[in-house]
């Protein structure tokens, strides 16, 4: 068989390895998936089939790499990665990516599925300035998508421009000239993680082709460097979050809870304890299709960054040690928590732009930069209930480890379901669907600090900052409604949405015993009931991204 240094065989090569039984292309499976014989199985049929379809379409004579990627789902820490929160993902459903290096700088990409995903292509060149270094990221980002973002004909090669562009942008020196130029690709790519569903398939797909951009340009990057840099790809799509994903996609391993934190990256891993497993429910609807949906994630985010600025100058004696949302808490600053909710009421609880640029006069720059990457919202900016969510989550996602290794599965579903309260629209109230109400007035955070000084020991555990789920407010009535009817199942320690909101999933932690009559008990309320196939099942946690060097 003919066999490359960089990983690359013939695809013919590849397919007759696959069709082989007890090989090294089973053994690298065995690393991925554990042993978990079906989901070997499904693995090996999809990238056979996503093999044979770049046969079909660029031809058999090539000499190709197999990359694959997933998709993930964030158990706890929704919403603050990119404030130095940290994340417990696990990885689950796959992505196939087969790669073929070209001699001049044109990416063709197509996909198994070619209805929902049109054949497109670019030119590197083309996409990057002519004889100069893009200075500011950023900036760039920003000017690019402001340029593109009406034109239909780019639509989901976006994110394989991401990673492409991006790593071109790291190689080029000062005075423009790419060192060295990244080869064009001929690409086919195959997966079954639901698009716009929380399981962020976006960055499966632009850790799949970095990794491919990486491995056929003989690039080097530290891991850490690796794994920092692709949030900051993925502003090319108009987003602004943080490395979590791609951290996760990057870690994941069989049958594994990652934790991960940023600034800087630690990975740590532990596993679901015995007897319980997550269920997944997909809403069937597109977080992306959602109006506004962009300008909604982008002021939330921007709510973090004016209740940051708005707390150091609140309280300049902390000012030193507040580099990032995270911490504003007890450990970091060596205080209660009654003085965090202080803090956090000397903020407004809604803001308008005008305001905020009076209240933050000398950083008005920085301000508008901010502002540049969303409408401004109707009502306002909701700076203290958006930072009181941001605060708690931070200290939800460190509990988490602590859970699993000591079985506490109890607190671990009341996190869960406290995260979700924050980004809760609606509840059910003597059996009505009502608004639910967020906000924390005065009255209210006054209430929390009386009961923390209070020496009643129930009263002081209900009014913990971990217990608060402050308001994020992005779930949806239909999100909300998958929750509850998990939360009421026996047997189910909690439930929350999964991703950045306003549609997609929501994952459930349940008793092993239980879980089919989640599975059915969702399917009769919700997806029936809508005349929707059904949309929920256990999920087992595979391994990240890898490319198959067998």
């Amino acid at each position: 068989m003919a066999f490359e240094v960089d990983g690359r065989r013939d695809v013919d090569d590849w397919i007759a390895l696959i069709k082989e039984a007890n090989n090294a292309f089973c053994t690298r499976l065995d690393q991925i998936y554990g042993d978990n014989k079906d989901l070997k199985a499904e693995a090996a049929r999809m990238c056979l089939r996503c093999l044979e379809e770049f046969a079909g379409r660029y031809g058999a004579d090539n000499s190709v790499i197999i990359v694959h990627s997933t998709g993930r789902v964030n158990i706890l820490g929704t919403h603050i990665d990119h404030r130095g929160g940290s994340v417990n993902p696990v990885c689950v459903k796959e992505m196939w990516l087969v790669v073929a290096p070209r001699d001049d700088d044109r990416v063709l990409l197509k996909n198994v599925d070619s209805k929902q995903f049109p054949d497109e292509q670019f030119h590197i060149s083309n996409c990057l300035p002519t004889g100069e270094k893009i200075r500011d990221w950023d900036t760039w980002c920003y000017q690019e998508y402001e340029k593109r973002k009406n034109d239909p004909s780019v639509t989901w090669s976006n994110y394989i421009r991401a990673a492409v562009l991006y790593l071109q942008h790291l190689n080029t020196n000062d005075e423009g000239i790419f060192a060295p130029a990244i080869k064009g690709m001929n690409m086919m790519i195959y997966g079954d993680v639901p698009i716009a569903a929380g399981l962020s398939s976006s960055s499966a797909l632009v850790m799949g082709a970095a990794e491919a951009v990486i491995r056929i340009n003989s690039l080097e990057m530290k891991p850490v460097d690796f794994i920092e840099n692709w949030g900051f790809a993925e502003w090319y799509v108009g987003t602004r979050g943080g490395c979590s994903d791609h951290a996760a996609i990057i870690s994941g391993k069989p049958g594994t809870i990652l934790h991960i934190t940023a600034f800087p990256t630690s990975v740590e891993d532990a596993a679901l304890p015995g007897g319980h497993s997550f269920v997944l429910a997909n809403s069937n609807i597109e977080a992306k299709k959602q109006a506004g949906a962009r300008d909604v994630f982008n002021s939330r985010v921007a709510a973090y960054i004016f209740g940051m600025m708005m707390i150091r100058e609140n309280f300049p004696e902390y000012a030193e040690k507040l580099e990032r949302l995270r911490d504003i808490s007890p450990e970091t600053l060596g205080v209660d928590e009654v003085q965090i909710y202080r803090m956090i009421k000397s903020l407004p609880a809604s803001v308008s732009r005008a305001d905020i640029l009076k209240i933050l006069a000398e950083h008005e720059r920085k301000i508008h930069r901010v502002f540049r990457s969303h409408a401004g919202p109707e009502q306002g900016y909701q700076v203290r209930q958006i930072c009181l969510y941001g605060i708690a989550e931070c200290i939800r996602a460190e509990m988490v480890p602590q859970c699993l290794r000591t079985g506490d599965m109890k607190t671990f579903g009341e996190l869960m379901s406290a995260s979700h309260n924050g980004d809760r629209v609606t509840k059910m109230v003597d059996g009505q669907r009502i608004p639910t109400d967020n906000s924390y007035p005065d009255k209210r955070i006054d209430a929390l600090i009386s009961d923390l000084k209070s020496g009643d020991k129930r009263r002081m555990d209900r009014a913990r900052l971990w217990r608060q789920g402050g308001g994020y407010n992005v779930s949806l009535p239909e999100i909300d409604m998958l929750v509850d009817i998990a939360l009421a199942t026996p047997g189910c320690l909690g439930a929350g949405l999964v991703g950045a909101g306003m549609g997609g999933s929501i994952v459930a932690v349940v008793q092993d015993k239980h879980a089919q009559q989640l599975i059915e008990n969702l399917a009769r309320q919700f997806y029936r009931q809508r005349n929707l196939p059904p949309g929920a099942e256990i999920i087992i946690p595979v391994g990240g991204l890898c490319t198959m060097d067998v």
